[in-house]
């Protein structure tokens, strides 16, 4: 076994819409972490957009990952740590089998693991899934699917609600600092003052990352359309016994309101037979390889609520 000194891989992981990627650039926002974004899809492209990279720097091609380029997936997070220099590695791929192969791979590697599970509220959620153009209710596919089955593996977890990390940023990083032993410094979450090479993800954030600048949104405010929605929501949310155990599930291990004793205490064994969804996923994403689908982007509908500036 090959073991690097002193590198962590943190995997941010959560449904498309749920600050996955805002919090992976602020957790990389020093300078001995990089955050990588999506990465699983540039070892597994399933979409267009996935086949060309366009890093977040804006060169071209970016020399961060023209040195990466010829990483094989079983050694990238460690041979990225030693390469670059850094201690923390930030992968904030959605996808589920490359979370669970990333957890073998670490201890193939002698990484530190350590997984955080980001969520928004249901109807936040499914408000962010409606603007879009896409039906609200389809927040329930995703939401018990990514959390459900990251909890039906027992894959060890801290999570992060998606409303205190922009109500409360300073508080909610630092405890996510202090429990990954992360070093937290004045302007930690203003993310966008670091050069970062940040693959795929929300394209708003990526916008304001490489414009070096923030948009905030201050409270939040329902249009007339969806408040229309949002009862009938509210009451089919209340009569699923399945998402309010994953919901419950969650708030269990919230940072804020249960802070870990040793986030890394717990090493995840994956079972010698994986879950049959697991074999069904990983097929589809081969597939899906020779037959990508198309990404339709609204540059309107990208920007998300990011924290304001903050001095402390």
């Amino acid at each position: 076994m090959t073991k690097y000194f002193d590198a962590t891989l943190i995997h941010v992981y959560g449904t498309d819409r749920s600050g996955s990627t805002m919090l992976d650039l602020i957790l990389g926002n020093a300078p001995d972490a990089f955050s990588c974004g999506e990465v699983s899809a540039w070892f597994r492209p399933y979409r267009k957009h996935h086949f060309r990279v366009e890093c977040v720097c804006g060169e071209k091609p970016c020399p961060v990952w023209e040195k990466l380029k010829d990483l094989p997936e079983a050694v990238f997070h460690a041979r990225l740590a030693k390469e670059l220099g850094v201690r923390f590695v930030i992968d904030s791929s959605k996808d589920i089998c490359w979370l669970i192969d990333a957890q073998r791979w670490a201890a193939d590697q002698g990484l530190r693991m350590a997984t955080l599970l980001i969520w928004k509220d249901p109807v936040d959620l499914a408000y962010s899934y409606w603007k879009r153009g896409r039906d609200a209710i389809a927040w329930r596919d995703a939401f018990v699917k990514c959390y459900g089955w990251v909890q039906q593996i027992g894959l060890p977890y801290v999570s992060v609600q998606y409303d205190d990390l922009v109500r409360e940023p300073v508080r909610t990083v630092g405890a996510l600092c202090a429990a990954l032993e992360i070093p937290y410094f004045e302007g930690k979450i203003n993310f966008w003052n670091k050069q970062c090479h940040h693959l795929f993800g929300s394209t708003g954030i990526r916008i304001q990352a490489s414009s070096k600048d923030s948009c905030i949104e201050s409270k939040k405010v329902y249009p007339q359309e969806f408040e229309a929605q949002r009862s009938r929501l509210l009451e089919c949310l209340a009569r699923d016994a399945q998402a309010q155990r994953i919901i419950r599930a969650l708030k269990q291990a919230d940072i804020l309101l249960v802070p870990p004793k040793d986030i890394y205490a717990t090493r995840y064994v994956p079972k010698r037979v994986p879950p049959f969804w697991y074999f069904r996923k990983k097929t589809l994403r081969i597939l899906r390889r020779y037959f990508p689908e198309r990404y339709e982007y609204s540059a309107g509908m990208e920007i998300e609520t990011i924290p304001e500036r903050h001095s402390s």
